[in-house]
């Protein structure tokens, strides 16, 4: 007998391969939304200067 395991993944891949793992029914759209954080921020990664 086959692995409970096996069957389930190909069961899963199969559940996948119909469309059925859609997030949003957009195909081929991404969206992004830009939001302003200081993790790229000037004023913290430059080093003052010098008196």
């Amino acid at each position: 007998m086959t692995d409970k395991n096996i069957l389930a993944a190909i069961g899963l891949a199969l559940h996948e391969f119909r469309g059925n793992n859609v997030h949003d029914r957009e195909p081929g759209i991404i969206t992004i939304k830009p939001k302003q954080t200081l993790w790229n921020a000037k004023f913290l990664t430059f080093t003052k200067k010098p008196q």
